[in-house]
C-alpha cells in the first residue's frame, strides 16, 4: 500500500454522534434480505500498540443465530508488529489461509478446517530467493501463486512471481525484471489469473517500509502480462496518462469481470481495461476515475467483483461506490454507500459467495462492517443488525481490551474475507 502512515483508531470513537444516522443505514424498499451464507467471517488484526502477538480472529455470521457479530475464536500467530495485511482474496477451498504480515515479510498459513479452533500449521519469509510476499492467488490445482516485492534480503525492486504448494514451498519461480520498466519503479504488488487463457496479470505499486516518514514512493505506472504454465513475463505495459487526471499512478488491483475482461484500478483512483491480454501486443485503456487521489486519506483501494457490479472502496467519501460493468467499455456509476466519520478510510473488501453480502474494513482501523448487495439495483446497505451487543451504531469493533485469547487491547484490521463453504 502506498503512503502509508500509522493511525490512531479509538480517537474516532468522540464522533459516534455523526454516524449514528448515516445515509448507509437506510434499507431499500425492494430488496428481501436472506438469511442464507456463509457462518463465518475471517478478520486478520494486528494488536495496536505491538507489544502483544498479531492474530486471526472469527466471526459469527449466522444471521439467524443468537450469537451473531460474536468474536468466537482467534489464533495468535507469535508474532509481534508485523503489521498484518493481505489475506487471500478468496477464502481457499482446502481451508489453509495465506495471510501476510508485511513489515516483517512472514506469511503465516492458518488451518480454518475447524473455525472454532483455528491452527497455525506454519509461515515463511523469503521463497526461492525472493523476499517480502504481498499478495496470493489461489491455482485450480490449489496451488497459490504470490507476488514478490524483492529479490535478496533487502527491501528493494524489483521482485518477482514465486508459485508455491499448499504448505509454501516455492515450486517455480521468475522475475520481474524487464528492460521496459526501470528497476526502481518495477514492484510486483498484486495479481490474477486467468487459467483458461494460459495468463497471470500482475500490478506495480511501492508498497513502501517502515520508518514511513522517511521512505521516498515511487510513482509506478506498469502492469505485466505473464504466462501462468511456464511462468514467463511476456508484456510490460503502461497505463496511459489522461487529461482527467493522475489517475495512472500505482496500479493496485487487477480483477477478472463476468465476461473474462480484466480491470486493473490504482490507488490514484483510476480504472483501466486490458485489452489483448493473449496478442503480441496488449494495451491498457482508461475507463473511469473515483473521487480520489494517491494521498493515502484518499486512496482506492481492494476491490471486489459481485456479478456485474465493480465494489470499490474510496477513501475520500469516505464510503463504497458501485460499478455496473455489463459493458466494460462503459462502466457506469450506480450507487454509492458514504459511510461517515465512524468508519474512516474505507479499504477492503470481499465477498460472501454464499449471499448477496461484502465485508468491508478501513486501513489501520478497528473496525468491520458487512453491508447487503442488491443484485437488481447494485445499492449497497450497511447490515444494522452485525454490531456489538447493547451499541447504538453498526459494525464489530477491535478496540476492545479482552479476547478469547486474553487481554491483549486493542487491535487493527485488514484483511478480511467470508469463510465460504
Amino acid at each position: 500500500m502506498v503512503k502509508n502512515h500509522t493511525l490512531a483508531t479509538h480517537v474516532l470513537y468522540v464522533v459516534l454522534w455523526a454516524c449514528l444516522f448515516f445515509s448507509a443505514c437506510t434499507e431499500t424498499d425492494n430488496f428481501q434480505i436472506s438469511d442464507n451464507g456463509s457462518e463465518y467471517l475471517i478478520v486478520w488484526a494486528g494488536d495496536e500498540d505491538g507489544k502483544d502477538s498479531d492474530f486471526l480472529a472469527v466471526i459469527d455470521v449466522r444471521r439467524s443465530g443468537s450469537a451473531y457479530g460474536e468474536i468466537i475464536a482467534t489464533l495468535p500467530v507469535g508474532a509481534k508488529a508485523t503489521m498484518p495485511h493481505h489475506t487471500e482474496y478468496e477464502y481457499p477451498a482446502n481451508d489453509t489461509l495465506f495471510a501476510n504480515g508485511w513489515v516483517t515479510g512472514q506469511t503465516f498459513l492458518i488451518d480454518l478446517g475447524d473455525p472454532r479452533n483455528p491452527q497455525l500449521i506454519g509461515e515463511f519469509a523469503d521463497s526461492d530467493g525472493y523476499s517480502y510476499p504481498h499478495s496470493f492467488a489461489r491455482l485450480p490445482d490449489g496451488n497459490v501463486l504470490a507476488t514478490f516485492q524483492s529479490e535478496g534480503d533487502r527491501y528493494a525492486p524489483p521482485g518477482g512471481l514465486v508459485k508455491l504448494d499448499s504448505k509454501g514451498f516455492a515450486l517455480q519461480s521468475a522475475s520481474s525484471r524487464t528492460s521496459d520498466i526501470p528497476d526502481s519503479l518495477n514492484w510486483p504488488y498484486s495479481l490474477t489469473v486467468l487459467p483458461e487463457i494460459d495468463r497471470v496479470v500482475t500490478t506495480s505499486a511501492d508498497m513502501g517500509i517502515p520508518p514511513w516518514h522517511q521512505w521516498e514512493y515511487s510513482d509506478t505506472y506498469h502492469v505485466q502480462i505473464w504466462s501462468l504454465g511456464k511462468l514467463e513475463l511476456l508484456a510490460s505495459i503502461p497505463l496511459p496518462e489522461v487529461e482527467q487526471g493522475p489517475y495512472h499512478i500505482a496500479p493496485s488491483e487487477p480483477r477478472v469481470l463476468p465476461d473474462g475482461s480484466v480491470y486493473v484500478s490504482t490507488f490514484s483512483c483510476g480504472l483501466y481495461r486490458i485489452d489483448g491480454i493473449e496478442s503480441d501486443s496488449p494495451k491498457a485503456t482508461f475507463v473511469h476515475a473515483f473521487p480520489g487521489s494517491i494521498e493515502m486519506d484518499s486512496v482506492c483501494a481492494v476491490p471486489v467483483v459481485m456479478g456485474n457490479y465493480w465494489i470499490q472502496p474510496v477513501a475520500a467519501l469516505p464510503g463504497i461506490i458501485v460499478l455496473d460493468i455489463s459493458n466494460p467499455d462503459k462502466p457506469v456509476e450506480v450507487s454509492r454507500l458514504t459511510l461517515g466519520m465512524l468508519f474512516m478510510m474505507p479499504h477492503w473488501t470481499a465477498a460472501d459467495r454464499a449471499s448477496n453480502r461484502i465485508v468491508i474494513t478501513g486501513h489501520e482501523m478497528s473496525w468491520v462492517l458487512i453491508a447487503d448487495l442488491d443484485p437488481g439495483t447494485g445499492e449497497l446497505t450497511i447490515d444494522n443488525d452485525f454490531r456489538e451487543k447493547g451499541a447504538s451504531y453498526p459494525g464489530i469493533h477491535f478496540n476492545r481490551t479482552t479476547w478469547p485469547h486474553g487481554e491483549t487491547g486493542s487491535a487493527v484490521v485488514h484483511g478480511a474475507l467470508f469463510r465460504n463453504k
